[in-house]
């Protein structure tokens, strides 16, 4: 019979502080940091997409909610991106609203 470790299950908390810890070592990539923390990486993505799906992924629909009502004087910024995109705010909007935006 051969030596193995019998690997615990983690719990939410533990999996949520693996997450956030490679999310601060950008300079790692997935591999080498599954491979130091002796994580698959099929876990690690599975983890990734289940706990933390309050993320918007590239390429999602993001509903935009567009009043008619809303007169011109009203416009609260504008912002262009690139050459072809302008967003324009007629409200103050939650940071990680306009970071998804901009994915």
């Amino acid at each position: 019979m051969k030596n193995s470790i019998k690997h615990t299950r983690r719990t939410e908390s533990q999996i949520r502080e693996v997450l956030s810890l490679q999310a601060q070592n950008t300079n790692l990539s997935v591999t080498e940091f599954c491979r130091i923390n002796m994580i698959h990486k099929a876990n690690f993505y599975n983890w990734r997409n289940k706990y933390q799906a309050d993320n918007v992924k590239p390429g999602q629909f993001i509903p935009v909610h567009l009043d008619d009502s809303v007169e011109e004087s009203k416009l609260f910024a504008e912002l262009e991106l690139g050459s072809k995109v302008k967003v324009r705010l007629f409200q103050k909007v939650d940071a990680t609203y306009f970071k998804a935006l901009l994915k």
